[in-house]
This record gives C-alpha cells, structure tokens and sequence, in this order.
C-alpha cells in the first residue's frame, strides 16, 4: 500500500511540498513541475541548477516529511 501512496505522490505537483516561492521559482526555470522529477535529481544535480546548499537543504526536509528523498541520498 506505501509504494502505491509513493508512486501517486511522485505524479503530484512540487507545489504540494509547500516549499518557498524562490525555490519553486528555479525549479519551475528548470522544468522540473512534479515531486517525481525532483526526486530524480542528486544534490550535484540542483547544485548545478543554481540551488544553493540551504534551498537543497529545504527541499530534502520537505521530500523526506512525505517519505520521499532525492535520488543518490540515503538517511
């Protein structure tokens, strides 16, 4: 039943993560719109998006409240 949960969470706009209206707007620059294509990114990855370690931070705790994390980041 989790992974189902997980796998309709990741089809689901950034925007349910209520993150901040700065880092919603680089990840909307860099086409990434749903919680799937975030996750799919590893730290270097938004880091070369222009995402400053504290916006990575932020994201991380985000994804991480919703069972989820980025790709490449154990915890």
């Amino acid at each position: 039943m989790k992974k189902i949960m997980n796998k309709e969470i990741l089809q689901k706009d950034v925007k349910l993560l209520e993150l901040n209206n700065s880092i919603c707007t680089k990840l909307k620059s860099n086409k990434i719109e749903t919680i799937g294509q975030l996750c799919n990114n590893t730290r270097k990855e938004l880091r070369n998006l222009n995402f400053v370690q504290n916006d990575i931070q932020i994201i991380i705790a985000k994804l991480q409240l919703k069972g989820l994390d980025i790709k490449g980041n154990e915890y």
